[in-house]
């Protein structure tokens, strides 16, 4: 063994590739909506459900803490940030310009086989609305809109739209059986995917921002009285809202 001091050190394999997945997996978990808005996140719960120690996991939540994904809680935990009306308001426009953008990009660009993967995510997301698999509809539902953005070719924006969702990722857990019916009278998911296949870049753009101004109605029928948006205790059909 070499005992001079300039030896380059080995750098430990373990804690790295272990604190990258925790952080991805964490993300993803936020991005298709398994934690709610509000929700407390012990660092032990993350690390039991994440099948590792505590110490890659609160490196990877002290990340999405500085990067305002999450907030520091009491010790050793962190909460999933409530959104507000104003909030959201602000998030919806950014988004409508960002995605919009996107898609009207990703039409010019679609292919074949982009045009058959973005149909077998939606005929997904059909199949888990009629089995009431609302998990799944919601990956499939991840896929389905990140396929479009990663479509366009501009990984700056793709990036900036994926923090975005980061922020209203938790509102997805609010997902119900109400909400799958309002899609079913206006699925612009199904507008999104005809005006890609016929590389009607204006019409993308416009069915994206029509998809996210409905889903934003939705969310802001949630509100309660001192303007968080909260699940239901009972699932109903919520008023037709006029978004600002």
């Amino acid at each position: 063994m070499s005992n001079r001091t300039n030896d380059v050190p080995l750098r430990k394999l373990e804690r790295e590739p272990l604190w990258d997945r925790a952080h991805s997996q964490l993300r993803e978990a936020l991005l298709t909506g398994k934690f709610e808005p509000g929700k407390g996140l012990t660092l032990r719960y993350l690390a039991d459900m994440l099948g590792i120690s505590v110490t890659p996991v609160r490196d990877a939540v002290m990340r999405l803490v500085a990067e305002g994904v999450l907030r520091q809680g009491p010790r050793n935990s962190a909460i999933v940030p409530q959104i507000g009306a104003e909030e959201l308001r602000h998030l919806i426009i950014i988004r409508c310009e960002l995605e919009g953008r996107a898609a009207f990009e990703a039409a010019s660009r679609a292919t074949p086989l982009a045009v058959q993967s973005l149909e077998k995510s939606l005929q997904t997301m059909d199949q888990s609305a009629v089995d009431r698999d609302y998990q799944k509809y919601l990956d499939a539902h991840r896929e389905f809109h990140f396929g479009i953005y990663n479509l366009a070719a501009i990984p700056p924006m793709a990036a900036m739209i994926e923090n975005l969702w980061l922020r209203c990722g938790p509102l997805l857990s609010l997902v119900t059986p109400s909400y799958i019916r309002i899609l079913k009278r206006t699925n612009y998911h199904i507008d999104i995917l005809a005006a890609i296949r016929n590389a009607d870049s204006n019409g993308a753009r416009q069915a994206i921002v029509s998809d996210i101004e409905q889903a934003a109605q939705y969310f802001h029928s949630l509100m309660d009285d001192d303007g968080y948006i909260r699940r239901r205790r009972r699932t109903i059909d919520p008023p037709t809202l006029p978004w600002p």
